[in-house]
């Protein structure tokens, strides 16, 4: 193509000024909403997959009954898994540890105060499994010890945010109407958004200690160790074939750390897609402007359009110069709104993690080369007609149009 459409197109929008910036609104807004989501989803599936990777890939969650009716307190469905099962699990091939998990919510007292907090419990044998898996991590203090009902481990927002005064180790709370001692306080940690098992917020104790405050604790899930990621999933499948020759289908949910990853990431993309379709109408408002644009650009240059013609410029020429224009709107505009939405994704980001989140604006060219060339032809989709009306101009008409 001649340099001299380039330039004479550049030329024609800086002459247009404001016509030519408010129709870059248009598609900078729907541009920038775009690539702000898009760069926010990737952002918390990498978050997401980095959290798992702190836990390890050997991790397996078995759920008794329908994994979807689960609530916080104990396990729905029928299946019950027993003493015997436990110890079948810690003897199939592949599995290193196994350790029953119980969580209840209830009313905690400290400095005057009354909180209704959650409570994880596990045998304090079995919790080597939460120090291994990186699911605790002590900050202070000492972990749990059998023979210890009365001592608690406490999240890190329990310790300085919670309560009007910061609960310190040694210091006591009333759980339930039981008095408990601090033994230990939990690392700060990241969390994923809408995540509402994160450790910050909950005391853990032992089985022992749960049961001072609830009579007869059922276990929410249990969590298998395997012995090498590579077995992982092999492992799974073991315990999800014995309860199914024991108790029957969906007797359980097993769950691999890979396959609730998987799992996670279909949810963030579907939502991701939702929400980019629905920005999707900004870019769509941002093209019908380009187009409006361009067909007063016609109008107001008929008769330059038949002068051009008169000199010999052939209709693919004429149609050519309006498409490029058009080309060169959506372009620029894309071009901000790229840098606009990252910045959007990168103020949350920042916001987010200082809020303790563990979220990031992922910057990757995929997104940035899609945004460049969608709106690069949303601009010369939107231009096509206008410049198909330029280009089927009669010269003589238009030369003498007024």
């Amino acid at each position: 193509m001649d340099t001299e459409f380039v330039f004479n197109a550049l030329s024609n929008l800086r002459r247009q000024g404001v016509r030519t910036f408010l129709t870059l609104i248009g598609v900078i807004i729907g541009v920038a909403a775009i690539v702000s989501l898009l760069s926010m989803g990737e952002g918390l599936n990498i978050a997401v997959e980095k959290q798992f990777e702190m836990f390890g890939s050997n991790m397996i969650f078995i759920y008794p009954g329908n994994l979807t009716g689960v609530a916080p307190g104990g396990l729905s469905g029928t299946s019950k898994i027993t003493a015997a099962d436990l110890r079948q699990i810690e003897a199939i091939s592949g599995i290193d540890k196994v350790a029953e998990v119980y969580m209840t919510q209830t009313w905690v007292e400290y400095g005057g105060q009354k909180k209704n907090l959650m409570i994880m419990a596990a045998d304090a044998e079995d919790a080597s499994v939460f120090y291994d898996s990186g699911m605790l991590k002590i900050d202070e203090g000492r972990e749990l010890q059998t023979n210890d009902p009365s001592g608690v481990m406490i999240g890190a927002s329990v310790k300085n945010n919670v309560f009007d005064e910061i609960v310190d180790l040694r210091k006591t709370l009333t759980i339930g109407g039981m008095d408990y001692k601090v033994v230990g306080t939990l690392k700060q940690e990241q969390t994923v958004p809408g995540d509402q098992s994160n450790q910050n917020d909950v005391i853990f104790m032992s089985t022992d200690g749960l049961r001072r405050i609830v009579s007869d604790p059922s276990p929410l899930y249990i969590i298998a160790l395997a012995n090498t990621p590579e077995n992982t999933a092999l492992a799974a499948e073991e315990v999800e074939d014995y309860f199914i020759e024991k108790y029957g289908k969906r007797s359980v949910t097993v769950l691999s750390s890979e396959k609730i990853l998987d799992m996670i990431n279909q949810v963030y993309g579907i939502i991701t897609l939702f929400l980019v379709g629905i920005a999707g109408i900004s870019i769509v408002v941002g093209g019908i402007g380009i187009a409006n644009a361009m067909i007063a650009a016609v109008i107001e240059r008929t008769k330059e359009i038949g002068l051009l013609k008169a000199l010999g410029a052939s209709n693919s020429m004429i149609a050519s110069m309006f498409m490029l224009e058009a080309g060169f709107i959506g372009l620029i505009g894309g071009i901000i709104g790229l840098i606009s939405g990252y910045g959007l994704s990168s103020i949350v980001a920042i916001s987010g993690t200082a809020a303790g989140f563990a979220i990031e604006a992922a910057i990757t060219p995929e997104i940035t080369l899609g945004a460049m060339a969608f709106s690069l032809i949303v601009g010369m989709g939107a231009g096509y007609f206008p410049a198909l009306r330029a280009a089927n101009l009669d010269p003589v008409d238009a030369l003498r149009y007024e």
